[in-house]
C-alpha cells in the first residue's frame, strides 16, 4: 500500500470514530495534545501522524491500532452483527402427497442444512417435498419442504405423514375420536377421509410436521 493510501485510510477512520464517539476536533486535538492544524491535516489526509500519536487516538476511542491503519467496512452502531447459527444435514427423502394418498419413497435425493435450534437431540427427522394442493389453506403449496420429527403417534389436531394400509402416505390433519381416526384436508376441495373399527389398524402415523420452509 502506497503513502497516499495510507493516508486516505488514516483519514477516513479517524472521521468514522470522531462521529461515532461523537468527538470534535477540538476535543480530539486536547487528548492528542497536538495543534488544531496538525489534526486537520491527519482528517484530510494530507500528513500521517507518527507511531505515539496513533496509539494515543486508538487508546482515546478504545479500539485497536489495526482498527485505525487496516481499510475495514464500518458498521452502523446500531447494526447487530450476524452470527451464523449451527447446523446439522438432515435428508431429504422423496415426496408426500397433499392430495390422494401416494406411495412414499425411502430413496434419498439430497440433504438440507437445518439449525439445530429447530431440532431436539436424540429425535430423528427428514425432510420431504410436498406434492398436490389439499393443505393450501394453511399455507403448504406443491414443492415446499416440509420437516419431519419421525414418531409413530401424534396428539388430535397434529398434521402428520400418515401411511395407509402399510403402502401409501400422505399429509393431513390428525383427528382422533373416540372410535375413529379422522385424516382432514385443509381445503374444502377435498374430502376428509374417516377410518373406524378395524380400519383404525391400517392408519400409521410415520411423523410429525414441525417446520415449513416455502418454495417459490
Amino acid at each position: 500500500m502506497n503513502d497516499r493510501n495510507s493516508k486516505a485510510i488514516l483519514a477516513k477512520n479517524i472521521r468514522h470514530y470522531m462521529e461515532l464517539n461523537h468527538k470534535t476536533r477540538n476535543e480530539l486535538c486536547e487528548a492528542l495534545g497536538v495543534k488544531y492544524t496538525t489534526l486537520t491535516d491527519w482528517v484530510n489526509g494530507k500528513t500521517y501522524p507518527r507511531i505515539d500519536k496513533i496509539e494515543l487516538m486508538a487508546e482515546y476511542f478504545g479500539i485497536e491500532k489495526s482498527d485505525l491503519l487496516e481499510d475495514r467496512p464500518k458498521l452502523p452502531p446500531d447494526a447487530i452483527p450476524y452470527i451464523p447459527r449451527p447446523t446439522v444435514s438432515i435428508p431429504i427423502i422423496g415426496m408426500v402427497n397433499c392430495g390422494m394418498p401416494l406411495l412414499a419413497e425411502d430413496n434419498i435425493e439430497g440433504y438440507h442444512e437445518t439449525s439445530t435450534d429447530d431440532i431436539t437431540t436424540g429425535e430423528t427427522y427428514f425432510w420431504l417435498r410436498a406434492m398436490g394442493d389439499s393443505m393450501t389453506n394453511i399455507g403448504i403449496h406443491e414443492g415446499d419442504l416440509l420437516l419431519i420429527r419421525q414418531q409413530n403417534d401424534v396428539d388430535s389436531g397434529d398434521i402428520a405423514v400418515v401411511s395407509i394400509n402399510g403402502d401409501d402416505a400422505t399429509l393431513k390433519r390428525v383427528i382422533k375420536k373416540e372410535n375413529a381416526i379422522v385424516l382432514q384436508p385443509e381445503n374444502p376441495a377435498y374430502e376428509m377421509k374417516i377410518f373406524v373399527g378395524k380400519e383404525m389398524e391400517g392408519v400409521h402415523i410415520r411423523g410429525r410436521l414441525m417446520k415449513l420452509e416455502k418454495r417459490f
